[in-house]
């Protein structure tokens, strides 16, 4: 599962969640989380290369 291509990806999408984490107890909103968190998860578990 683990490529060494493919590890932009990984790091991208964590640090996306994360980002979206982050503003959850700023705005007291959870919608950007919720976005970030489909796009993240989808750049995480990603079978090519998205991020060039």
């Amino acid at each position: 599962m683990f490529k060494r291509e493919l590890l932009k990806n990984k790091l991208y999408g964590v640090a996306m969640i994360g980002l979206g984490a982050l503003s959850v107890p700023i705005e007291w909103d959870g919608t950007f989380f919720l976005f970030t968190l489909m796009a993240g998860c989808g750049l995480i578990f990603a079978k090519e290369n998205w991020i060039i």
